[in-house]
């Protein structure tokens, strides 16, 4: 039972949902109910939070120059939006586009927002329907079709003048030129195991990003040339992936290279797109190696290629002459536990270089390098991290970026001058600040929170000057509910770490009596999660029943820079237990934590690090859930398991410890574990060898498999529901459970 006193057990929370909860008594004040708190904005509906709570900001989609942005305006109840050309000087908005207006002349059903490509100039889209690609701008106000064949294509990207747009096609390369009327094939041994301008999965997983959605071809400045990457699968493993559809089923077969396995051959080529001339770069075929993130000079005329050893402690740029294929090495880099690729490598026009953003010396900073790569000077520097580089403004001198500073907790924009001098904090207030930085940093725009208060936007001048505030996210109705307290602080690890921690306490809070504690967890390296920012609604709905919400970050989660994160280097599971039981421990010592009810609960590499809690840690955690969770690292793939673990063979000792069969007897329970069956990335297998063990040896657990659902569950709702009713059940001993027959909504896809 709940030993919260303030919980009157005749008072329970009746929601649309169905959903049974006790409430804190809080006079006067109005809480959170199961709707507002964990039902999802799916395509077609708007959250009751949207326009009463929790109020949505401006919709700026996009800086068109350093003084003005585009702005979407919703002005109808028809979900169509209007889009305005806003000037910064003065805020004055000139309509751009009404899209209900030119949507009347679409054909039926079509709508701008679903569009596959914007042109860089925002006057003309591409359609994908019916594996065909269509053509569609603001000047001529009609449709043109650009492709018909029975094959679709996929990723449509415009060249920067507009003027072509690339594809892939069967796991070919393609370049339409809009002017001609004229479709390039660039590439013609696309095959199911050769992919031209296509992912693999691992390089689309681990190195490229979900972002880029398989994408692996970029234009060249001038809008001439694509650099793209070719991919051999042959060598990659199949593993078997089971849908559950239909009389017989269907079995998917995915190239998935778990550690220690072969991983896919990779060149780098330079297609000229009016010649169709192909020109591979030097680099070795079948070499075991990674080769990406190839960067443009502004020039045109040099494709800077990044490479990486297969152990990932090695990497190198290498200049690349587009026409000869002749390769200069210009900068390596070397570290005793990993590197990582220079995601936001910046070239200076005319000549003046590039900037790196590396973490060498164990904090991420900037480095200003002349164009054959030697060093011309440090920029920043100090126990803190450079997280992203924004913009440059050459004229002025200024580089703009983003940083975590003390406490690490906050992120700001800073700007130093390209010469190293003239540090600034552009940001003042501490808190999250997500920036929007003009092309040369004349102007941002900055929207900020913090634990304890909702989002705001604001417009500033580059030196940090205030031009106007542009929104507030505060509801007219915020003031009556009962928010719970939030709070930042530290926990003593026992060796000289204070890992950050944030909760949100109950709104009556009383230290005389004892809550249960819900710890939410991701865990992985250089992965935090503790940020001085709106944490959404959730943990104050759990805060109003008498739970409290927390995180906690680990040494190895960033704030300690990457001589933090490396200690997790051949070790993943140790340090992050080592923390994560001190938390625990520390919890144990306050007089208001219920230290029969500590849970934690994960997705990922959170879910990993819960069903360790519930094994390895089983001795101070009481309960929890654990979502799509590695189990064992032999069974994850080998970029990011590698990059961390080196492979199997090489460190058994590392592999043995972090496996949670390893100290599965310790389990105690209760953990519920679910899993989408068809999970690509972290497959089903993980989950399935420790329900296995725990069956086998009639240990109590729950399980929800999500049938066709990949890392990221069709059946949010359900998933929600049921995860909101197995804490309700296990921390306030009550009965969560809902009615069936709620109603449904659309699928989300992965």
């Amino acid at each position: 039972m709940c030993t919260h006193r303030t919980v009157v057990a005749t008072a329970l929370l009746l929601v649309l949902a169905g959903f049974v909860a006790p409430i804190a008594q809080t006079p006067g004040k109005k809480h959170l109910s199961y709707e507002l708190a964990f039902e999802l904005p799916y395509e077609g509906t708007t959250p009751v939070s949207s326009t009463d709570l929790v109020a949505d900001l401006p919709d700026i989609t996009d800086w068109l120059d350093e003084e003005r942005y585009l702005e979407a305006r919703e002005e109808s109840q028809d979900e169509n939006r209007t889009f305005y050309v806003v000037s910064v000087p003065d805020g004055r908005a000139m309509l751009h586009r009404d899209e209900a207006r030119l949507e009347a002349g679409l054909p039926k059903g079509w709508r701008l927002r679903d569009a596959a490509a914007t042109s860089p100039d925002h006057n003309a889209f591409v359609f994908d329907k019916d594996d065909d690609l269509y053509y569609f701008d603001l000047t001529a106000k009609r449709v043109r079709q650009l492709t018909a064949t029975s094959a679709g294509e996929q990723n449509p990207r415009f060249s920067p003048d507009g003027k072509r747009i690339a594809y892939t096609r069967e796991h070919n390369l393609f370049a339409y030129d809009l002017t001609d009327d004229l479709e390039h094939q660039l590439t013609t041994d696309g095959s199911d195991t050769v992919y031209n301008g296509w992912a693999s999965w691992v390089y689309y997983e681990e190195i490229l990003g979900r972002a880029s959605r398989y994408a692996a071809f970029w234009w060249s400045p001038d809008s001439t040339r694509l650099a793209f990457m070719r991919f051999d699968d042959r060598p990659v493993p199949l593993f078997p992936i089971y849908h559950s559809r239909g009389t017989r089923g269907e079995l998917e077969q995915e190239r998935y290279p778990k550690a220690g396995d072969p991983n896919p051959w990779v060149r780098m080529g330079v297609a000229t797109i009016d010649t169709r001339k192909v020109v591979w770069m030097d680099f070795e075929e079948k070499a075991d190696h990674y080769i990406a993130w190839p960067v443009w000079t502004p020039d045109s005329q040099t494709l800077t290629v990044q490479w990486m050893n297969r152990g990932q402690d090695t990497l190198r740029l290498y200049n690349c002459d587009p026409v000869t294929a002749r390769k200069t090495l210009i900068h390596e880099e070397q570290q005793a536990s990993w590197v990582t690729f220079f995601e936001d490598l910046t070239y200076l026009e005319e000549g003046g270089g590039f900037l790196l953003r590396s973490n060498v010396d164990g904090w991420d900073h900037l480095y200003l390098h002349n164009m054959d790569g030697s060093l011309a000077r440090r920029l920043t520097s100090g126990e803190w991290r450079v997280m992203s580089i924004e913009a440059v403004d050459e004229t002025a001198g200024w580089v703009y970026f983003t940083a975590h500073q003390d406490p690490t907790w906050n992120t700001h924009l800073m700007r130093v001058r390209l010469d190293g001098t003239g540090l600034q904090q552009l940001t003042e207030a501490g808190g999250t600040h997500d920036v929007r930085v003009s092309p040369e940093g004349t102007y941002f725009i900055d929207t900020f929170s913090t634990l304890t208060a909702v989002a705001q936007m604001a417009l500033y001048k580059g030196d940090g000057t205030l031009v106007r505030k542009l929104g507030d996210a505060r509801g007219r109705d915020m003031t009556q509910y009962a928010w719970g307290t939030a709070e930042l602080f530290t926990i003593p690890s026992g060796d000289g770490y204070d890992l950050p921690a944030s909760w949100v306490l109950p709104p009556d809070f009383d230290e005389r009596r004892q809550y249960p504690v819900i710890i939410s967890v991701y865990g992985g390296p250089d992965a935090g999660r503790v940020r001085n920012q709106w944490p959404g609604l959730a943990p104050h709905y759990w805060a109003e029943r008498g739970i409290i919400y927390m995180s906690v970050d680990h040494r190895g989660s960033g704030h300690f820079g990457k001589r933090g994160v490396a200690l997790m280097h051949r070790a993943l599971g140790k340090w992050e237990m080592h923390d994560y039981i001190a938390a625990a421990t520390w919890l144990r010592t306050k007089p208001f934590v219920a230290k029969d009810r500590i849970g934690i609960t994960g997705h990922s590499y959170g879910g990993y690090v819960t069903m360790m809690a519930l094994t390895r840690g089983a001795d101070h955690f009481n309960v929890g859930e654990a979502s799509a969770a590695v189990t064992d690292w032999r069974l994850y793939d080998t970029v990011y398991t590698e990059r961390y673990m080196d492979t199997p063979t090489e460190n058994p000792e590392g592999y043995r410890n972090g496996a949670v069969l390893t100290w599965i007897d310790r389990y105690k329970g209760p953990l519920r574990i679910t899993h989408g069956t068809t999970d690509d990335n972290v497959h089903t297998q993980n989950s399935l060898q420790v329900i296995d063990w725990l069956t086998t040896n009639n240990r109590r657990v729950d399980v929800m498999l999500y049938p066709d659902s990949r890392h990221r569950y069709s059946q949010r709702a359900h998933a929600a529901r049921d995860s909101h009713d197995f804490w309700v059940r296990h921390l306030l001993g009550e009965d969560g459970s809902a009615p069936v027959g709620t109603e449904s909504r659309p699928e989300m896809e992965d």
